[in-house]
């Protein structure tokens, strides 16, 4: 069920999410929209008081920080994506961060053509498909992983002049910035 954003983050307005659970709601999935972390704090709180998964959608967040962590940290699954637009890039693919040993190994067997990390036998436990990727495009990922931390550092450096640029326009207005939110990569 979609529910509205907050209007000065472009997140997920948590206010909205409470209000849109009913007892068939199984998982909420907040968008870090432009590198601006959705309340994971708030969010978090809601998914564990009415018993749903909380799957962050992580695809504009490379190398984004909450209170000091970094998706992935937060406790629950975070995706990622690596598609061509995105501030780290394969060309296509993703990642998936587990919180837990448990829901990995049931992931993995999923895109491991349901075998388990450790089959030596071509033994398939479950239905699965090869979601694995491929050596190129994971070394295209690699060497981006050393330039990231600076490549934050200039957006972050950058971006409050070009927010008062865009304030500038009439009917634009910049997305704002949850104080908690201590790392944005600026997804631009």
């Amino acid at each position: 069920v979609p529910v509205d954003v907050d209007l000065d983050t472009y997140c997920v307005d948590p206010d909205a999410v409470a209000a849109a659970i009913t007892d068939r709601t199984r998982v909420v999935m907040p968008v870090h929209m432009a590198g601006q972390f959705a309340d994971m704090d708030a969010l978090d709180k809601i998914t564990s008081d009415a018993g749903v998964a909380l799957l962050q959608d992580a695809a504009h967040a490379h190398g984004a920080q909450w209170q000091g962590k970094r998706v992935g940290e937060l406790g629950s699954v975070a995706a990622f994506s690596f598609q061509n637009g995105k501030l780290m890039t394969a060309g296509e693919g993703g990642a998936v961060l587990f919180p837990d040993e448990e829901s990995y190994e049931k992931a993995f067997l999923v895109h491991s053509c349901g075998r388990p990390r450790t089959d030596r036998d071509y033994l398939h436990r479950t239905t699965g498909s090869n979601y694995r990727m491929n050596e190129f495009s994971a070394a295209v990922l690699r060497a981006q992983l050393s330039r990231l931390d600076g490549q934050i550092a200039v957006r972050e450096q950058r971006w409050p002049l070009l927010a008062s640029l865009l304030a500038e326009i009439p009917g634009v207005v910049p997305q704002g910035r949850d104080p908690r939110g201590d790392r944005n990569p600026h997804y631009m």
